[in-house]
């Protein structure tokens, strides 16, 4: 028998690696999301444990395969399977006051891969995009992996400033360049939870129409009001196809079925469902949802979700007012699932963070949601995850952090 010779010792293949694994750089391996049950979590969005719709899930579940059973567990090439669409294609005309058709829908393995879609649809390294800042960390995170050149935009309480948008716009005309597009999450925004008013939309739309500047509206949060008046998205106020819309049933059925979805033109869509290299979002998921939506539960547990987080953020909004030194600001959202604080002056968020996290509480680093700097004196906290009595006591123990700190800068 010939010998064999030992197998070859393992050698790094990072010189290897292509331009864009090199700009994204490791991902997380090996996590058990249940670790965040360790600490009081004010630092990610999930959805509300105690909300999710089990037994409604396994009824849809049930009935969405007796009724088609064979379809639901095949392949899903194109852009969704057609229950789904028309399911969605009837919510967003009753809820968004959007109008779409087959032709403007398709539907993605979460709002992460809609996002994740259109960043490589239109992005080229070097290419420049706007966004408001701060912003989504995982936007910051598919402007990273596209190698954009983000030129972010400052907010106020109505939204992206426009009189800087337009300065922006005019600089990068001089320049003989254009923006791929403006990115933006108008309703509830993440990190800082305010709300884009429609005078400011309006505005937005205007400058986007004059300098052919394509928008891309994340609304992942629009269902949860639970203050105020619906206001029309950028999507029917436009008209003229320069909006894509993106959004999601995580926080609405949940996060772990995946599913979300990108209202575009015709062309726009069919071209992102040709980047996909899934061979269709998850039949299996997204006929479950379908008859979710269809049966009207959907719209019952929107309900449900509203009443329990507008409850949550009454009491974090309170526990703020109690426990935070003088110094301390915070917004004060009228839906979704974010405050952002800013810290009493010498105070750091990268301090705040660390040291809370020592005593088991969890927050979001304000940096993280800046592509260049920035957020050094803030924190997000999300008060969708926890307990009322969770909430009280992992506000009161940033409290004691944010004074330790105090007392150690004089």
């Amino acid at each position: 028998m010939a010998e064999t010779s030992a197998p070859a010792r393992y050698t790094e293949l990072t010189d290897l690696y292509s331009d864009r694994a090199k700009m994204t750089g490791p991902g997380i391996v090996g996590l058990d999301p249940r670790v965040i049950r360790k600490v009081i979590s004010f630092s990610g969005g999930y959805p509300d444990a105690t909300s999710l719709p089990i037994q409604d899930i396994i009824e849809a579940t049930r009935v969405a395969l007796e009724r088609d059973g064979e379809w639901a567990l095949q392949y899903a090439f194109g852009s969704g399977i057609p229950e789904l669409v028309e399911q969605l294609r009837i919510k967003l005309e009753r809820d968004q006051g959007i109008k779409a058709g087959v032709e403007n829908i398709l539907i993605t393995n979460g709002g992460s891969q809609a996002l994740g879609l259109i960043y490589e649809m239109f992005v080229n390294p070097g290419d420049v995009i706007l966004s408001e800042a701060p912003y989504f960390l995982g936007a910051v995170h598919y402007a990273r992996q596209n190698g954009a050149e983000v030129h972010e935009i400052g907010l106020d309480d109505e939204g992206l400033i426009v009189a800087d948008l337009e300065a922006e716009l005019k600089a990068l005309r001089a320049a003989g360049k254009r923006a791929k597009f403006l990115y933006l999450v108008p309703n509830f925004q993440n990190p800082t939870g305010i709300t884009y008013s429609l005078e400011r939309r309006k505005q937005i739309i205007a400058l986007a129409q004059e300098y052919g500047l394509p928008i891309l509206e994340d609304d992942a949060y629009f269902d949860l009001r639970f203050d105020g008046e619906k206001v029309p998205t950028f999507y029917t106020l436009d008209g003229s196809g320069l909006v894509m819309y993106c959004g999601t049933f995580s926080k609405i059925l949940s996060a772990g079925i995946r599913l979300g979805w990108v209202v575009a033109a015709p062309d726009v869509i069919a071209h992102l469902s040709g980047l996909k290299t899934d061979y269709g979002t998850g039949a299996f998921a997204s006929a479950v949802a379908a008859e979710f939506a269809g049966s009207g539960t959907l719209l019952e547990h929107i309900q449900e979700l509203k009443a329990l987080y507008h409850a949550r953020r009454d009491v974090m909004l309170a526990a703020l007012e109690a426990e935070m030194p003088a110094g301390t600001s915070w917004t004060h959202p009228t839906g979704g699932f974010f405050i952002w604080v800013t810290l009493p002056a010498g105070v750091t968020s990268a301090e705040v963070t660390r040291l809370a996290q020592q005593r088991g509480v969890g927050v979001s680093d304000g940096t993280y949601f800046y592509t260049r700097g920035g957020g050094e004196s803030n924190v997000r906290l999300s008060y969708s995850f926890n307990t009322a009595d969770e909430i009280r006591t992992g506000v009161r123990i940033l409290g004691d952090v944010i004074r330790e700190v105090q007392a150690v800068h004089g």
